[in-house]
């Protein structure tokens, strides 16, 4: 007979409760967000690299990191940091931050272009694409091409709002960040 003192659920909690604990701890009024994004963009600002690089950084870093073809992402982000002499770990960093908003951009992408060239690019519904993928590889292929095509036209075509606005939008909070690191600090 099953003690009630200890349902199988308390077991699941107290697990769930183990893993939490092996993550490394916050101090308090430090969340995550603060010490895996903020805080690495501020250090940069603390090794002489201009708060405007930065902001170029974090901006061409989203715009790349939101490529709408599967797997570019990375490759465009290292290549754009390259060719503008941009800081490489803030880029990679935005990359990744970016990760989980990927299907909704590529989504809205898709159904830019859609507008765009006033036409509906195929169906988007995965199991059809996976049972097609399986039995038709190159008919899949064809069907995505179009697909691709006009998330690459919505994407290209939001692009240089996307790194005015960005860039406008962060340069005054960067630059604010990069008076505060560099202020001395004063003493009572």
């Amino acid at each position: 007979m099953r003690s009630l003192a200890n349902p199988p659920m308390s077991r699941a909690v107290s697990l769930a409760g183990a893993a939490a604990a092996a993550l490394p701890a916050v101090p308090a009024g430090r969340s995550r967000w603060r010490r895996w994004l903020v805080e690495p963009v501020v250090l940069q600002l603390t090794q002489g690299i201009t708060p405007e690089k930065i902001c170029l950084s974090l901006v061409v870093g989203s715009l790349c990191a939101f490529f709408p073809v599967l797997g570019a992402a990375t490759p465009l982000c290292i290549l754009a940091g390259v060719a503008l002499r941009l800081n490489q770990p803030v880029i990679q960093l935005v990359n990744g931050a970016t990760a989980p908003l990927y299907p909704l951009v590529a989504y809205g992408f898709i159904r830019l272009g859609d507008r765009l060239l006033g036409a509906r690019a195929p169906s988007l519904q995965p199991q059809v694409l996976a049972a097609l993928a399986r039995t038709d590889p190159g008919s899949c292929l064809r069907q995505l091409a179009p697909l691709a095509a006009h998330a690459v036209l919505g994407w290209a075509t939001l692009a240089p709002l996307w790194i005015a606005a960005g860039y406008c939008g962060l340069a005054p909070l960067v630059r604010a960040a990069a008076r505060r690191v560099r202020a001395p600090a004063r003493r009572p």
